[in-house]
Formats: structure tokens, C-alpha cells, sequence
């Protein structure tokens, strides 16, 4: 096996893998808690079009970006399209959204660093 398929291999198996989960109390309904499903990942197109909006200094738009490319279903459909960054930008609480993209991502740190862009 060559070196490209073993790092596309690699990242397939690791895409394709189980998905974690949130739950998000200030979105649930009393007896029915709103969970959000996610690749523990996404490709390095996706991290571009996240990372272009924090250096254009969009911080909280690279923010609602990041929810809208990670968050799933528990059948790994898209919960958020584009058009509803808007509405998360502006009629959503930045808190909670912070603290979804900070439970998603590995390193905390980066959900600090683009809240700080």
C-alpha cells in the first residue's frame, strides 16, 4: 500500500467512524433532551472555509460555520444549512454555541482562538 493510500485510508476509517454526541439542555424540550451528533474530524476543505473567516476577522461567523459543517443527526444528516448562519450570528446565544463548538473540537484551544480572531 502506497503512502497516499494509507493516509486516505487512515482518514476514512476515522470519518466513518462512530459518532460522538452532545447534549444541549438550553435547546431541549422538557422531557426530550436535543442532542447534536458529530464526526470526531472534518477535511481540510471544510477547516479552509472556517479558517478563511477567522483570518477576514469573521470570528463569530467562522464559529457558526463550524456548527453548521459538524453538526449531525443521529443518522449523520446536516442539522444547520448555510442559510441559517444568519439566524445562529444573530438570534442565537453565543455562549452555547461557543460551548457546542468547544465540546466538538479536540483541542479546546481552537474554539478559544477563534472567538479571540
Amino acid at each position: 500500500m502506497s503512502a497516499i493510500e494509507k493516509a486516505t485510508a487512515q482518514f476514512r476509517e476515522r470519518l466513518n467512524g462512530e459518532l460522538q454526541t452532545i447534549e444541549v439542555p438550553e435547546w431541549s424540550d422538557k422531557d426530550n433532551p436535543f442532542k447534536i451528533y458529530f464526526k470526531p474530524l472534518i477535511n481540510f476543505k471544510a477547516q479552509e472555509k472556517i479558517y478563511a473567516l477567522v483570518n477576514a476577522g469573521k470570528a463569530s461567523e467562522a464559529i457558526c460555520q463550524t456548527l453548521v459543517i459538524r453538526a449531525l443527526d443521529i443518522d449523520g444528516k446536516h442539522i444547520f444549512r448555510q442559510h441559517d448562519i444568519q439566524s445562529l450570528m444573530h438570534e442565537s446565544d453565543p455562549d452555547v454555541v461557543g460551548r457546542i463548538i468547544q465540546e466538538m473540537t479536540p483541542d479546546a484551544d481552537d474554539a478559544e482562538m477563534l472567538k479571540k480572531s
